[in-house]
């Protein structure tokens, strides 16, 4: 058999598990572009986020009139109305997010076998990727995860915001106050309300000089920004300049509940 025959019989999808045949190009014999390991059936069903309608949160745009390029900017204009109320909430500071993709109920699903079911091996099909959009930020001083509850850490056996973050230096510096029921069971408002005090930096979080230093937090999914804001703010407490978040899907409308987080 021929190298080239060799190569494509080897790629098989990450998700659906069935072989696929990948053209092999020069700048991937170069390491300049990854071997894909998801079937372009599989790839094609991914709704990437290129177009925002809301500067602050990376809301997907819904129209060409709103519009924006999903670039982290210097200085957001364009918010939407949740941005605005998270603006006017007492004490809330402006947290800048993007995400890779669309949570459509294909990527909840994906998700969802990563998280639920254990297949940790997803992760890499999002982590180089979570890697190159945060290169719009410039120099970024610390980047962190979202912490589990320690129930849920026993359940899954891993962090999937640690797996997610396996392109970046991470390091932990977060923990949560006490348990709390899952974040799926509750609306909007009673997110926001269930979040507030609930992490606190973790003993080595505690050695850690946060004056003027630029974070990024990175996770699976962003709902209502409750999560992200909740961490946020402990950075921001201890003298942060600004925090940013990174995940690989967004939310943007209804969903089946049985995954949804």
């Amino acid at each position: 058999m021929h190298w080239r025959e060799h190569v494509q019989a080897n790629n098989r999808c990450v998700y659906c598990l069935e072989r696929f045949h990948e053209d092999v190009s020069w700048s991937w014999m170069l390491g300049i572009t990854q071997e894909s390991i998801l079937c372009p059936d599989c790839a094609e069903k991914l709704e990437r986020i290129t177009d925002i309608s809301c500067e602050m949160c990376g809301r997907p745009a819904l129209s060409k009139e709103e519009s924006r390029h999903a670039s982290f900017k210097a200085e957001p204009e364009k918010q939407c109305q949740d941005c605005l109320l998270w603006k006017e909430k007492g004490g809330a500071m402006p947290v800048q997010h993007r995400a890779l993709y669309a949570y459509t109920p294909f990527l909840q699903e994906v998700i969802a076998r990563f998280k639920y079911r254990g297949d940790a091996e997803i992760a890499r099909l999002f982590s180089g990727d979570l890697k190159k959009a945060s290169r719009e930020l410039g120099h970024i001083d610390i980047v962190t995860v979202i912490p589990l509850m320690e129930e849920r850490l026993w359940e899954r056996g891993f962090n999937q915001g640690l797996l997610l973050a396996e392109k970046f230096p991470c390091v932990e510096l977060l923990e949560r106050t006490g348990a709390a029921e899952k974040q799926s069971k509750r609306h909007r408002q009673a997110r926001i309300e269930a979040l507030d005090g609930v992490f606190q930096l973790t003993e080595k979080g505690m050695n850690v000089s946060f004056d003027g230093k630029r974070i990024l937090l990175i996770d699976d999914i962003y709902t209502t920004g409750a999560t992200l804001h909740a961490a946020a703010s402990v950075f921001y407490t201890n003298g942060a300049k600004e925090v940013f978040g990174l995940t690989v899907a967004r939310a943007t409308g209804s969903l089946k509940k049985t995954f949804n987080s």
